[in-house]
């Protein structure tokens, strides 16, 4: 499986987790990730936005003086309580 294709699973089933307990959240969005790349976590808010949730803009750890293993970068989905 590449790379892209188990970020795409593991973004669905956190997502399919999050809805589950909806009724039970006392904030109604969920923070996505850690992704391994600005690139991956971009293309997993971009599947969420065409599945017609809001997402904030990433953000993270990385940048030139990071080492790859400990840039993490993340995005917030937001849903109907």
């Amino acid at each position: 499986m590449s790379w892209k294709a188990a970020s795409t699973v593991s973004f669905v089933l956190a997502l399919s987790l999050t809805l589950g307990h909806a009724a039970t959240a006392v904030a109604c969005n969920q923070r996505m990730g850690p992704y391994g790349s600005i690139y991956a976590a971009q293309t997993a808010a971009q599947f969420a936005r065409a599945y017609g949730y809001q997402t904030s803009g990433v953000w993270g750890q990385g940048g030139i003086y990071s080492n790859w293993s400990n840039r993490r970068y993340f995005f917030n989905v937001f849903f109907p309580c």
